[in-house]
């Protein structure tokens, strides 16, 4: 007997599909209002907070009441009048916070900029490193020879320099002045003795100077070097022009906790071996010459 055989029947359609469109929408409607509420209620509390501190920036030390009033021509002019000196001080404030947050690196760029301005590559050397600064500037250029007076042609280099230390002194640990001459050869210990006193004295008028254009004094040494601490050779006349010479010397306020000062190359390392060296025989030589000097006195006496 043959079986027979039912055709499937066809599915039907599910006729609420549309309800997940329509709950999806109702969904994103939901959050679109509650973005919207948020955004249109004021924040009381901050509101009062940043009206307190714009109110005593401008207009003094009047707060915020909870509502917000209109303004008249007549507390618009006040305002402009009452709040000029505020607002100046505002500004003034705001550059000492930028120039505080500067790097001492900018003395060494602003100098150096001037420098090649004014064509002063063979009278100022600058020199940066890690831990100073060095400007170097050349006796002949500063001072009328063999004294410590002055010439009028270095003091817009000088007031320059002050200038520049200035705007960054609160970053420098401290700045040393030093004084150098050339070897006075085989003049004699008096000429020895004139040459420490100058060194000395040219040291002292940078310093003078400096502090007579409103540089803090706090934080300034002087050296004299005489003729111990040459950078070329007392064998030639050129030489000897370049041991003659001025340096001014900014340390930079490095924090505690570096430790990146130690030399770092073989280089850095014999150059530091070398500067030892030569501290150690200058350090000799001055007492070798102490020594000299008080044999010859008690010979005589």
């Amino acid at each position: 007997m043959k079986k027979i055989r039912h055709e499937d029947e066809p599915e039907k359609e599910n006729s609420e599909r549309w309800l997940l469109t329509y709950s999806d929408l109702i969904t994103l409607l939901l959050a679109l209002f509650i973005i919207l509420y948020t955004m249109s209620t004021i924040d009381m509390v901050k509101l009062q907070k940043l009206s307190n501190a714009l109110n005593e920036a401008f207009n003094g030390n009047q707060a915020f009441n909870g509502t917000l009033e209109t303004p008249t021509p007549e507390s618009i002019s006040d305002y402009k009048e009452g709040s000029e000196e505020e607002i100046q001080a505002a500004l003034a404030a705001a550059e000492t916070a930028l120039e505080e947050t500067g790097s001492v690196d900018e003395i060494y760029t602003e100098l150096k900029n001037y420098i090649q301005e004014n064509g002063l590559g063979d009278k100022v050397e600058l020199q940066n490193t890690n831990t100073y600064i060095r400007i170097s500037l050349k006796d002949m250029f500063l001072f009328v020879p063999d004294s410590s007076v002055m010439l009028n042609q270095s003091k817009p280099v000088l007031t320059k320099i002050e200038t520049v230390l200035a705007k960054l002194y609160q970053k420098i640990d401290h700045i040393t002045i030093s004084g150098h001459t050339a070897d006075p050869a085989n003049d004699g210990e008096e000429s020895s003795a004139i040459a420490w006193q100058l060194s000395t004295q040219r040291a002292v008028t940078v310093l003078n100077y400096l502090v007579e254009k409103g540089l803090p004094q706090y934080r300034l040494s002087i050296a004299g070097y005489s003729h111990f601490d040459p950078i070329a050779t007392n064998e030639t006349e050129e030489g000897r022009a370049k041991n003659r010479r001025v340096e001014i010397t900014i340390f930079k306020n490095i924090p505690l906790d570096t430790t990146n000062t130690a030399p770092t190359t073989s280089d850095d390392l014999e150059k530091t071996e070398s500067k030892t060296t030569t501290t150690d025989k200058t350090t000799e030589n001055k007492t070798n010459k102490y020594k000299i000097t008080e044999s010859t006195k008690t010979s005589s006496d």
